[in-house]
């Protein structure tokens, strides 16, 4: 478009943003007359054009009557094969379009609840797709970000409805949810009478084990109520501020000066901090009270032990006093240094609380290395199991300590050890004491911090392909062999006691294969925490992790950390082994020159997110460079007022905003995969045996190729190509 037609365009009063809409057009040869109207704004002419650029029937949505976002939605679902019919109305807010074209997405049909808010509309389409029922509460007219609260929890078997009601906003049930889910008597805090922040409080306090009756009172506000809080975690007498009369900001500072040892905030009127001259001796006692002095200033004589005592008594001082320093200075033992005559004690917190368990919380999951190097993981410790109804844990309170006192005699408060936080997990229960953890299911136990969980525990014997597929949520654990055409798919753990043949093996978290695999290239062994075993012969292995094994003969081996092949003996022989960061093996390849192939660096997947990533901030900042325009022309043509009530104005500001959100998430991503590229771009092949001919190094795509045997090489990254070093 030349300068001339640009500005005939102008002439016609066409704005530059529709005028570069329209140039945009004619440069990808399309057929401008759908949207060379000055009565669509340059967003509704954007939406047009991406239309007719994908081929779509965009007559469907190409009507004055839709605002941009509404052409954007139902753009979208065209793009994907989906029946926009459904929801292509005018009348139709995008939002709510927005959620029926996801829910279409996902083959779910929420054309009926059309008349339903958006957000509403999310979380049912969020439901059905987790099989969950949320009807009953959206009947019962709970909002968005109630109905968000009650999907979690059902979506985690969490019983949450006797506890609430639709008055409660959806903050408040969100603390309901956090206490549930940490096994807290929630009924402490439910109901009207609180609001989120003091339930937050409350809440809190129970997680650290305070008495929390100091301050369960609604007529305390929350800034109150964490001031009484933090006092009890710290052992601290808060009955000294706790009062009502005292807001936050007061609570603070009595509560600094309890933490600091000072039992009040204003001066002790006992006595002076200055010295006291007497006949030919002074005391003199430091700011803090805690400290008295004596000092000769002239001759001993006549200084007795009461003339001592009487001037100490005067001056108020009655505790601490050291009989030893006043023979001292009655003897000439002291002479005219000063001495200290009289000292107070500061109070000790007493012992912290602790927990004592009543199962292993450690376990050995170390094979045995023997004496040829192999692992030998017969004996591995890899969980410990616990009965239902087995006591785990009894919590033993922290007590309170020593009394301290300053020298006036004045006592100070005892200070409680700190407490720990409560015990979170799941398959226990806490029993009326509130202090004894008992397991109520068979199964795993295992100890994270203050996370404690006892997870299901499938046993099983001989796997053999009859038995049918086994999926368990939970750990399985298989004690003799599995055969071929066998499917164990396990939520968390898996361990093999026996031999593995041709069989499927999967696990949510790390998989054991105590005497190791040979599948005759059948099946595959994916885990997305770490895989260990013996040995791997003719496998697909897979892992998130790390990889440890004794040897691999002709196996397909991949994970995103680290792969060991561990021990003296410790051979790779054929196949293809990928690792993200490091292959560490003794031996590669053999004599007869088998092509073995080792790749580590940055994988193939990682690259392609790092792309996408970049390439959806780019539409979003170009999606941005649209919005800002539309919204500074917008300002420039109508008053703040005016602005205000306009729909169009608003939809723009909350899209702005919402896209600078989905920008910061994906900056988050992107800098998170780009560290893990750089990660990987360290990463190295260490072969400290023998290296055959026939053996293929790749780094980051950078070849070495063994011609002959040699012994002991590193192979790494290098700006020149693949850097090669003697170990």
């Amino acid at each position: 478009m030349t300068r001339r037609e640009q500005q005939e365009y102008y002439d016609k009063g066409f704005t530059r943003d529709q005028v570069e809409e329209i140039k945009l057009g004619l440069e990808e040869g399309l057929d401008i007359e759908p949207y060379e109207d000055k009565g669509f704004f340059a967003l509704q002419m954007r939406e047009i054009r991406l239309g007719m650029m994908s081929d779509l029937p965009y007559e469907i949505y190409a009507r004055k009557d839709f605002d941009w976002f509404q052409m954007e939605e139902i753009r979208l679902g065209l793009e994907a094969k989906l029946n926009v019919r459904l929801y292509a109305y005018p009348r139709v807010p995008f939002d709510t379009m927005r959620q029926l074209r996801l829910a279409l997405a996902d083959g779910i049909n929420l054309s009926k609840y059309v008349s339903l808010p958006a957000g509403t509309l999310r979380e049912l389409r969020k439901a059905i797709k987790s099989g969950v029922d949320l009807a009953p509460y959206i009947e019962d007219n709970y909002d968005e970000e109630q109905l968000e609260q009650i999907r979690i929890c059902l979506e985690k078997k969490i019983n949450i409805k006797p506890y609430i009601d639709p008055n409660l906003r959806g903050s408040s049930i969100e603390q309901i949810r956090l206490g549930l889910e940490r096994g807290l008597n929630v009924r402490q805090y439910t109901g009207l009478d609180y609001e989120w922040r003091q339930m937050r409080e409350i809440r809190r306090g129970m997680e650290h084990q305070v008495n929390i009756s100091m301050y369960l009172n609604p007529l305390y506000d929350w800034q109150q109520m964490r001031e009484i809080r933090l006092g009890l975690e710290d052992g601290l007498d808060v009955s000294r501020y706790s009062s009502l009369m005292y807001p936050a900001t007061d609570m603070s500072v009595k509560r600094a000066y309890l933490a600091a040892g000072i039992v009040d905030d204003t001066p002790y009127e006992l006595g002076e901090t200055k010295a006291i001259a007497y006949n030919n001796f002074e005391i003199k006692i430091t700011p803090d009270q805690m400290t008295a002095y004596f000092q000769l200033t002239g001759r001993r004589a006549g200084i007795t032990r009461s003339v001592i005592r009487n001037a100490l008594e005067e001056r108020g001082i009655i505790k601490g006093i050291d009989e030893n320093v006043i023979n001292m200075i009655l003897t000439d033992q002291a002479g005219n240094q000063p001495q200290i005559i009289a000292q107070g004690l500061k109070s000790e917190p007493g012992p912290d609380g602790y927990y004592e368990f009543f199962f292993r919380t450690e376990v050995n999951r170390e094979p045995k290395v023997l004496e040829d190097g192999s692992l030998d993981y017969k004996d591995i410790e890899w969980f410990e199991q616990v009965k239902r109804g087995q006591k785990l844990a009894v919590y033993h309170p922290a007590e309170p300590g020593s009394v301290g006192y300053n020298i006036f005699g004045q006592e100070f408060p005892t200070i409680k050890g700190k407490e720990k936080n409560i015990l979170t997990g799941k398959g226990f229960y806490v029993e009326q004491d509130n202090v004894t953890y008992i397991a109520n299911v068979d199964g795993i136990v295992e100890l994270n911090g203050s996370k404690l969980e006892v997870s299901n525990l499938l046993t099983l014997g001989e796997v053999t392909a009859y038995m049918g597929d086994t999926r368990f949520d939970g750990n399985i654990h298989v004690t003799g062999n599995i055969g071929n055409g066998c499917t164990i798919i396990a939520k968390d753990d898996l361990i093999v006691d026996g031999f593995v043949e041709g069989a499927t093996l999967e696990a949510g978290g790390n998989i054991i294969l105590r005497k190791g695999v040979n599948s005759q290239s059948k099946g595959h062994i994916k885990a997305g925490n770490n895989i260990e075993g013996s040995f791997f012969e003719n496998v697909n292995v897979k892992a998130g992790g790390n990889i440890k094994v004794s040897y691999c003969l002709k196996s397909e081996v991949e994970c995103g950390g680290v792969i060991e092949l561990a021990g003296r003996k410790g051979s790779l022989i054929g196949g293809s082994t990928y690792a993200e960061l490091m292959i560490k093996v003794n031996e590669v390849g053999n004599e007869s020159g088998v092509k073995t192939f080792l790749r580590v660096g940055v994988s193939n997947e990682i690259i392609k997110r790092q792309i996408i990533i970049s390439n959806q901030i780019k539409k979003i900042n170009k999606e941005l460079d649209t919005l800002n325009a539309a919204y500074e022309e917008l300002e420039a043509l109508y008053p703040a007022d005016a602005l205000a009530e306009m729909d169009m104005f608003k939809k723009i500001d909350n899209a702005r905003y919402t896209k600078e959100e989905n920008k910061k998430v994906l900056e988050e991503e992107l800098a998170a995969v780009e560290a893990k590229i750089e990660e990987a771009k360290q990463a190295k092949v260490e072969m400290k045996g023998a290296v055959y001919e026939g053996v293929v190094v790749e780094v980051n795509g950078k070849r070495w190729k063994a011609n002959e045997r040699t012994v002991g090489v590193r192979v790494s990254d290098d700006e020149n190509g693949v850097k090669v070093d003697r170990i």
